[in-house]
């Protein structure tokens, strides 16, 4: 598998040589990727999917997350994102409530059922932020437990929010929770609705998920979602949509001090944003213009 290594610090202030020969120190920040990186696209309907809406299935995505809910038709939606060339990580909202923070772990097995065979299924994603929810530990836990005996084949990925208090009593994680744990960061920020501020604690909380992942589950791989839309409501959000550039500087923060191992793009349709990706086609541009570059190796 072929990986690039960027280091991220100036020859002046940075290397120490001798003769011929660079060196970096140890505290060096690199970033590495894999040319067959996973990059996910979420929530995006069939109608998007067969009519190609701004260029989707063309945008180097390899992955979709999906809900499928009630009489969803699981097939269908299977065959039009496998015409896209993309494998399905299916959630079954059935499976939890998250306005009350209660699991159903026994609607699991009948859900997975549909879907397990399916020859694009990729995985499951069991829970989405749960400290938000007040889903405990225990409850994340119940349901990895439920898709795995339901189906020991395939992954399953849970999403954390609140990065900052990643592995805390606020926002426990623990073995037995996630073949893959992913985090969602969202720098991008305006006080106005205009200007854009980006944050920074991308490089001090990120080292610190790495960590704690790496000390309770060593095997379990690590993948980022970022930020590409713009949440002016409530009052309480001030998301401003990143520039080609900020959208950069968020994969490569996550390649750098996550060791991100897979990207994952926001939400393609949320009529409650400013801006979604279904209603932004530049932004998914720029999305497939950077999936271009990883899989050529060329992202920097």
């Amino acid at each position: 598998m072929k990986r690039h290594l960027v280091a991220r610090l100036s020859l002046a202030a940075a290397l120490l040589t001798w003769g011929s020969v660079a060196v970096l120190p140890a505290s060096a920040a690199t970033m590495a990727y894999s040319t067959s990186v996973p990059i996910i696209l979420q929530e995006v309907p069939s109608w998007d999917l067969a009519a190609n809406t701004n260029g989707v299935c063309t945008s180097g995505a390899t992955l979709v997350i999906k809900n499928a809910q009630g009489t969803f038709n699981t097939v269908n939606y299977a065959t039009l994102a496998a015409a896209c060339g993309l494998r399905v990580i299916w959630a079954f909202p059935d499976t939890l409530d998250y306005a009350t923070g209660t699991i159903r772990p026994e609607a699991i097995p009948a859900l997975v059922d549909k879907v397990k065979d399916l020859p694009n299924t990729w995985g499951y994603l069991s829970v989405k932020e749960p400290n938000w929810s007040h889903i405990t530990a225990p409850e994340i836990r119940a349901l990895y437990r439920a898709y795995k005996a339901a189906d020991p084949v395939h992954k399953v990925i849970t999403l954390f929010g609140d990065v900052p208090h990643f592995g805390t009593s606020a926002n426990p994680y623990t073995a037995g929770m996630a073949d893959v744990v992913m985090v969602d960061w969202y720098p991008v920020e305006t006080s106005n609705g205009s200007n854009s501020t980006y944050l920074t604690g991308a490089t001090r909380w990120f080292p610190i998920v790495r960590s704690k992942v790496a000390a309770v589950t060593p095997r379990v791989p690590i993948y980022l979602m970022v930020q590409t839309h713009k949440n002016l409501g409530p009052a309480t959000h001030k998301k401003q949509r990143p520039t080609q550039a900020q959208l950069w500087r968020e994969v490569r923060d996550g390649f750098t001090y996550l060791h991100a191992s897979g990207i994952a793009f926001h939400v393609w349709r949320n009529n409650n944003y400013t801006l979604d990706q279904l209603r932004d086609p530049r932004m998914v541009a720029s999305m497939g213009t950077l999936a271009a570059q990883l899989k050529a190796g060329t992202f920097r």
